[in-house]
């Protein structure tokens, strides 16, 4: 069972996002670290995607000299788009 989840988190600790989701027996499709080997092979061989699945979808961060809060938006690549419409159909999507 797959699905499409949204996180916010709190530092930037390396690989948080991906640790956290691992330990509730949830990890990120694609993920050859923390993921699972038999779903992963799966997403490579049916649709040829051999990343993890994550994207972030706003990042928020100060600026290193002015402090001035700087924010990016990017919409998710088109092979993550098409995992996505297969889980979840585009009306439907957060």
């Amino acid at each position: 069972k797959l699905s499409i989840v949204q996180v916010q988190i709190a530092t930037g600790r390396t690989h948080q996002i991906r640790v956290h989701l691992q330990d509730h027996g949830t990890p990120i499709y694609g993920d050859d670290v923390y993921g699972f080997s038999d779903w992963n092979k799966a997403l490579s061989s049916r649709r040829g995607i051999t990343r993890p699945l994550l994207h972030a979808k706003r990042l928020e961060i100060n600026h290193p000299i002015t402090g001035e809060k700087l924010v990016f938006e990017a919409e998710p690549a088109s092979d993550m788009k098409g995992v996505m419409n297969a889980i979840l159909p585009i009306d439907e999507q957060v």
